[in-house]
């Protein structure tokens, strides 16, 4: 991670991730390939800043995780970026897959399939549910950790700047720009909503969501309603 000219640039946006953070940085410095990481603060009043150590660059942001990525873009180093959240682990081979796919030029960005990580009937079905919509629609959320060319990324114009459904947007704009692809991975993200506000509601919270948003019911609408039930 100490590579002056890294061919990755991580990004993580954080807000009050201080259960996490820590071992999201300890996994990503053993993670083969050249790097940095970036981590973009939303003004977390907990511990996070405290442990996240040295060898990050640290931004300030104002809170909102479309803001706070964009930011990451704009004082990355790297020519690919790699946006993660603070709960998600990438495969050991995860950076490697990215610069194979992004040899073929005609590749602008993707995501990786994504699993839980508690076992279960449940959380197994969850994650197909997510790696087919990926596959068939090239809709990528941000817990598959979405990456792109920093150039392409630019040239659309980064994340649109919303309450929700950021990632959902920014996959369209991309899609124009050139291909983009499903990685194996498969990256490992936390089911710690899922098991916080229940597994069957917060299902169902989501699929209204998105059901919503296909719609036309605004993002600013759709975050209230997910933190009405979030909090």
């Amino acid at each position: 991670m100490k590579n002056n000219t890294p061919e990755i640039s991580i990004i993580i946006p954080t807000y009050n991730e201080a259960g996490t953070i820590k071992t999201t940085i300890e996994h990503l410095k053993n993670l083969n390939g050249s790097h940095e990481v970036i981590v973009v603060d939303g003004g977390s009043t907990d511990s996070t800043l405290s442990l996240i150590g040295e060898e990050v660059k640290i931004i300030q942001s104002p809170k909102g995780r479309a803001v706070q990525m964009n930011a990451g873009a704009q004082a990355a180093s790297g020519e690919i970026l790699l946006f993660l959240h603070s709960d998600t682990k990438l495969p050991g081979n995860g950076l490697q897959q990215i610069k194979t796919a992004l040899a073929n030029q005609k590749v602008v960005g993707g995501a990786f399939k994504l699993i839980f990580d508690q076992p279960g009937l449940f959380f197994y079905l969850a994650a197909l549910g997510s790696n087919l919509r990926a596959a068939l629609t090239g809709i990528y959320f941000g817990d598959q950790a979405i990456f792109a060319r920093r150039q392409d990324f630019l040239q659309v114009g980064g994340y649109p700047v919303v309450e929700l459904m950021e990632d959902w947007t920014f996959s369209r704009k991309l899609r124009p720009a050139g291909k983009t692809v499903l990685l194996k991975g498969p990256v490992i993200t936390s089911a710690r909503r899922w098991l916080t506000y229940g597994k069957w509601q917060t299902a169902w919270l989501m699929h209204k969501i998105k059901f919503l948003y296909l719609l036309g019911v605004s993002p600013a609408h759709l975050e209230r309603l997910y933190s009405d039930r979030h909090r």
